[in-house]
C-alpha cells in the first residue's frame, strides 16, 4: 500500500524524460482502490492533512482524492473548495474515479479533464507536482492566458468527440461555432445578456454530462438570431435571450456533441470572468485555438500594442493629436476633427485577428471622447452626446484564414463594447448594445490577388483610407509554391528581378497602387531586407514612380513584445503617400529627425539606387571569389587524412595547403587540400596518394549532371580556380553574422587557399583590411548588400566595388595599414581564440575593443574631420560619396 510519499514519487518519476507510465497508473490506481485500506494507515502518521475522506494532501506537492465512478469532475470542485487547499496551496489538485482523471494548478487555474489511459500524453501537466515549474510565455494579461487556454483544451475535446467536425470542409463550421461561444461567454460578464444568463441555461438544460449541450446550444444560438416575437417552435427558455443580429448568428446554426470532457471543460471557460479580457491581444490568442503549432507558442507572437502604434502612429494618430492641440479652444475647430473623424477608415490587408484594427478603433474612440469633453468645457450650452460617430463599419481588413477572420470581428465587437462602457463612465449613456448595428468590414481572401478596391472601395470626398498592418515575413528561402505563384500573380510584367523579394513586398506594391492620387497614406512592418540590397534597387523604383514617397520610416529595430521570448526578426516600417509638402522624418529608437527626403535605403538623401558593379569605382583594389573545389570532397583533406597521407608518403607535403572557408575563418576550424600547379604535374603523378584522389576527382566529374563540372574533368588535379597569392590574401567571408559589431577579415599567408565561401584580395595592401573591419564598411554592408536570413551576404560587386571613399594621402594609407596590423596584433595575443570568439558582442576583449575604436576614429576623420555620432550620420555620408561619384559618371 502507497503512503503519500509513495505517491509523490509517482508523480515526481512523470516529470522525469523517462518514467515507467504502468507503474505510475498502477500507484493512483492503487491510492482509488484501496482508499480506505490507505486512510487506515494514515491515521497513525501526521504527513495527511487533507479532510476530505479517503483524500491525501501532502504539503506543498499535491492534494489528491478518488471519486465515486463519473464523479471525477465534482471531486476536483470539492479539492478545490477544501480549506485545506486554501491554506496549504498545494501545486496541484487531482481527482480519479479509476476511468477519469481530473486534474487543476490551483496557482493559475489550468485544468485537465482526460481518460486516465492518457496520463501519460499529459505528463508535463503534473511537473509542478514534483516541485518542478512548467515553461510559461510571459502574461501581459493572465485572463487571456487562461481563456485561451481553456479555449484551446475545449476545441481539441470537441474535435476527439466529433471527429467528423475535424475535416477541412467543417472548419469553418466550427470555428464559427467557437466564435459564437465566446461572444456569449462574454456578453453575460460584461452586461450585454443578464449577468450568467447563458451559462444558467446550458448548464441547467445541457443534462449533467453534456449529454443535451449540443441541443440547448443550437436552439440558443437559433434565437439570438431571431426578434422576439419570432420564435415559434423554439422552448419557452429561450424567450430571456435579446435577439444579437449583426451577422454572428446569421449563417447556418450547427454545434458538435458534447462529451463529459469537453463540457466540463466550456464549464471551466465559463468560470472566468470574460470582462477582463484585453481585445488589443485578444484576437491573436484565440487564433491560436485552431492552430496547434501557434498553440504551442502561446502568447509569444501577437503583436504587441507598442508595435503597433510604431505604425499607426506617425501614420495618422500624430496628425490628429497635433490638429487637436491647434483646435484645444476653438469650439469649431473641435467639431471639424469630430467629423474628421468620422470619415477616417482603416485598413488592414492582412489583419490576422484584428489587433491593428482594434487599437486604431481603440485610440481613435479615446481621441474622441477627450473631442468631447473639451466641447462640453467649452460651450456654455453644450449639445447632449448621445452616441459615438466613430463606427466599426469604418474599418476594413483581408485575412486569408477562415478563424481569424471570424476572431477579428469578434475583437472589434468586444472592443466596441469596452469603448461604449468608456464613453457611458464620462458622458452617463451608451448606445443600446443590441441588436448589434454592425461589424467590421472583414473579408476572407488572399489579399495578394483580391482586388483591394473592392474589398475597402476608394475614398471620395472627404474621406481618409489608412492602410496599415503586419503582413507575413517570408523570404525567398520560406516561400512554399502559393507563395510563388502570388508573386508571379502581382509582380510578373511589371518587374523584372522579383523572385528574390519577401513576401511583403507584395503588399508594399499593392498599397502603393490603392493610394495612387487618392486621399489614402499606407504603412506596413517589413523586414529590412525589402530596403536592403537588391531588393532596394529594383522594388522601390516601382513602388516610389507616379509620385508616391516615402513620408516617415522607422529604421531598423528588432522586433519585440511583451512575451518571453521575442522574435528574432530586424524590421523597418515604412510609410509611403503621394507626394506632398508635409513634414517627412525618420525614427530611430524612437527618436524622430526631420528629414529633407527619404530614399530607398531609408536614408536622408535624394533617390539613389545602388547597384552592383564589376570592377571597383573607388580606386580599390580588386576583390574576387575565393577558388571553387568542384571535387566532391576528393581534393580536401581533414587533418587526420592528412596526417595519415602524409604518414605514407612524407614527399606529399609540397601538394598540400592549409584550406579555409567561411566556417573555417570565422571558427578556426583546420582543414588542407591538395594543389598541384601544372608545374608540378608530372610529380604529382607519381606520389601514388596524391594521384589516387585526383583520379577519383576526374571520374566524379565526370559523373557531374552539368556541363561545367564534365568541363573540369579534363584537369583534375586542381580546383576551379587555380589562384595563387605571391606573399599573402586578405579574406572576408560571404555569409558572416549580423550580430559580431565588425565585419570578419583576416591575412593568410600564400599557402593557404581560400574557397569560393570568401571573397579574397589577393596581395592586398594592409589599409584594405582597416577598412572592411570599420563600423563604416559595417554599415554600407549591412544597408546595400542584403541578407541570407538574418546572417549578412557579402558581395564583392556591391559592398566592396561600391563602397565610397573619399581620395586618400600617401600618409593616410600608411596610418591605415599600421592600424590593421594593431588590431591583427591584438588578435594573436588572444591566441587560441577565434574571430568567432573575440568578436562575441558580450566578450569582445577590451584590448581589442579598444584598437578597433582607434581604427573607426582614424578612418572616420579622413572622411569628415572627426568621428561620426550614428550609424545614420554614417549613412549619410556615404550615400552623399556615392551620389556625388554616380552624378560625375564614374559609375
Amino acid at each position: 500500500m502507497m503512503n503519500p510519499t509513495e505517491i509523490a514519487d509517482a508523480l515526481d518519476a512523470i516529470a522525469k524524460t523517462k518514467f515507467d507510465l504502468a507503474e505510475f497508473g498502477y500507484a493512483f490506481a492503487q491510492a482509488t482502490d484501496n482508499a480506505q485500506a490507505t486512510v487506515a494507515k494514515l491515521k497513525a502518521g501526521t504527513t495527511n492533512k487533507s479532510e476530505i475522506e479517503s483524500g491525501v494532501l501532502l504539503n506543498g506537492k499535491f492534494h489528491y482524492a478518488p471519486a465515486l465512478p463519473g464523479m471525477a469532475a465534482e471531486m476536483l470542485d470539492a479539492l478545490r473548495a477544501s480549506k485545506r487547499t486554501t491554506k496549504t496551496k498545494p501545486a496541484i489538485l487531482i481527482a480519479t474515479d479509476g476511468e477519469m482523471i481530473a486534474a487543476e494548478h490551483p496557482k493559475s487555474g489550468e485544468t485537465l479533464h482526460c481518460p486516465f489511459a492518457e496520463l501519460g500524453t499529459h505528463f508535463s501537466f503534473f511537473l509542478p507536482a514534483a516541485g518542478k515549474e512548467r515553461y510559461r510565455a510571459a502574461e501581459e494579461n493572465p485572463v487571456d492566458i487562461k481563456a485561451t487556454g481553456k479555449l484551446a483544451k475545449l476545441y481539441d475535446a470537441l474535435l476527439k468527440a466529433n471527429p467528423d467536425w475535424a475535416v477541412l470542409e467543417r472548419r469553418h463550421a466550427m470555428n464559427l461555432f467557437m466564435t459564437r461561444l465566446i461572444f456569449c461567454l462574454f456578453s453575460e460578464d460584461v452586461g450585454v445578456f443578464k449577468e450568467d444568463q447563458f451559462s444558467f441555461a446550458v448548464f441547467s438544460y445541457g443534462g449533467n454530462k453534456g449529454e443535451h449541450a449540443r441541443y440547448v446550444l443550437v436552439q440558443a444560438f437559433t434565437a439570438m438570431n431571431l426578434p422576439k416575437g419570432q420564435r415559434e417552435g423554439l422552448p419557452a427558455w429561450t424567450d430571456t435571450f435579446e435577439y444579437v443580429n449583426g451577422g454572428l448568428f446569421a449563417d447556418a446554426i450547427e454545434a458538435p456533441e458534447f462529451d463529459p470532457i469537453s463540457f466540463r471543460y466550456l464549464r471551466d471557460a465559463a468560470e472566468l470572468d470574460w470582462k477582463l479580457i484585453n481585445p488589443d491581444i485578444f484576437g491573436s490568442m484565440i487564433q491560436s485555438i485552431a492552430d496547434p503549432k501557434a498553440r504551442a507558442e502561446l502568447g509569444m507572437h501577437y503583436t504587441s500594442v507598442p508595435n503597433i502604434m510604431k505604425v499607426l502612429g506617425p501614420l495618422f494618430l500624430d496628425d490628429l493629436d497635433e490638429a487637436l492641440d491647434k483646435a484645444w479652444d476653438k469650439p469649431a475647430a473641435l467639431k471639424a476633427q469630430l467629423h474628421r473623424l468620422s470619415k477616417i477608415r482603416v485598413f488592414d490587408p492582412a489583419c490576422g485577428s484584428g489587433n491593428f484594427l482594434v487599437v486604431a478603433y481603440r485610440q481613435m474612440r479615446e481621441r474622441e471622447i477627450r473631442i468631447l469633453k473639451r466641447l462640453g468645457e467649452l460651450e456654455d450650452n453644450p449639445q447632449n452626446v448621445m452616441f459615438s460617430s466613430v463606427s466599426l463599419n469604418q474599418f476594413y481588413g483581408i485575412e486569408l484564414t477562415d478563424f481569424a477572420a471570424e476572431t477579428a470581428k469578434l475583437a472589434l465587437f468586444i472592443a466596441e463594447y469596452q469603448a461604449n462602457a468608456r464613453f457611458a463612465d464620462v458622458f452617463g449613456r451608451m448606445p443600446p448594445l443590441l441588436p448589434l448595428r454592425d461589424g467590421g468590414q472583414i473579408r476572407r481572401g488572399n489579399a495578394l490577388r483580391l482586388d483591394w478596391d473592392e474589398v475597402c472601395p476608394p475614398p471620395i470626398g472627404e474621406e481618409e483610407v489608412f492602410i496599415a498592418g503586419n503582413p507575413p515575413f517570408l523570404g525567398k528561402a520560406k516561400q512554399d509554391t502559393s507563395h510563388k505563384a502570388d508573386m508571379d500573380y502581382v509582380f510578373f510584367g511589371k518587374i523584372k528581378s522579383y523572385r528574390a523579394f519577401d513576401l511583403v513586398s507584395g503588399w508594399y506594391f499593392k498599397a502603393a497602387g490603392y493610394i495612387h492620387r487618392r486621399t489614402a497614406k499606407a504603412a506596413l512592418v517589413a523586414t529590412n531586407s525589402i530596403c536592403q540590397g537588391a531588393s532596394a534597387a529594383s522594388l522601390w523604383p516601382e513602388i516610389l514612380k507616379n509620385g508616391i514617397e516615402i513620408g516617415f520610416a522607422y529604421r531598423s529595430f528588432r522586433w519585440r513584445n511583451n512575451a518571453a521570448a521575442n522574435a528574432a526578426v530586424i524590421c523597418v516600417i515604412v510609410g509611403i503617400r503621394n507626394s506632398s509638402d508635409s513634414a517627412r522624418y525618420l525614427i530611430d529608437a524612437d527618436v524622430k529627425t526631420a528629414a529633407r527626403s527619404i530614399n530607398s535605403y531609408l536614408i536622408d538623401e535624394a533617390e539613389i539606387f545602388v547597384r552592383p558593379v564589376s570592377a571597383p569605382a573607388n580606386s580599390l583594389p580588386p576583390m574576387n571569389f575565393g577558388c571553387m573545389p568542384y571535387d566532391a570532397g576528393n581534393l580536401r583533406l581533414s587533418p587526420s587524412e592528412r596526417d595519415d597521407l602524409l604518414g605514407v608518403n612524407p614527399e606529399a607535403a609540397r601538394f598540400i595547403r592549409k584550406f579555409v572557408g567561411s566556417d573555417e575563418l570565422i571558427n578556426g576550424v583546420l582543414r588542407y587540400c591538395i594543389w598541384i600547379s601544372d608545374s608540378d604535374l608530372q610529380a604529382a603523378k607519381v606520389c601514388q596518394p596524391i594521384w589516387e584522389r585526383v583520379e577519383k576527382n576526374r571520374l566524379a566529374r565526370l559523373n557531374m549532371k552539368d556541363a561545367a563540372g564534365k568541363a573540369l574533368a579534363e584537369r583534375p588535379h586542381q580546383f576551379r580556380e587555380h589562384v595563387n597569392a605571391e606573399d599573402h590574401a586578405i579574406v572576408i567571408p560571404s555569409i558572416s553574422s549580423e550580430n559580431r559589431p565588425y565585419l570578419p577579415v583576416d591575412r593568410v599567408a600564400a599557402d593557404t587557399v581560400s574557397s569560393n565561401k570568401n571573397f579574397v584580395i589577393y596581395d592586398g595592401p594592409d589599409w584594405t583590411i582597416a577598412i572592411i573591419s570599420s563600423r563604416l564598411h559595417w554599415v554600407w554592408t549591412d544597408t546595400v548588400c542584403g541578407k541570407l536570413k538574418n546572417d549578412f551576404q557579402y558581395s564583392n560587386t556591391l559592398g566592396w566595388n561600391t563602397f565610397p571613399v573619399p581620395k586618400f594621402t600617401a600618409d593616410q594609407l600608411d596610418q591605415l595599414s599600421a592600424s590593421a596590423r594593431r588590431i591583427l596584433k591584438t588578435r594573436y595575443q588572444h591566441y587560441p581564440k577565434t574571430i568567432a570568439d573575440l568578436y562575441d558582442p558580450d566578450k569582445m576583449p577590451d584590448d581589442l575593443r579598444a584598437v578597433h575604436r582607434e581604427n573607426d576614429e582614424l578612418l572616420e576623420s579622413m572622411y569628415i574631420g572627426r568621428p561620426f555620432r550614428n550609424d545614420p550620420e554614417r549613412l549619410e555620408k556615404l550615400f552623399k560619396l556615392y551620389a556625388a561619384r554616380v552624378k560625375r559618371g564614374t559609375k
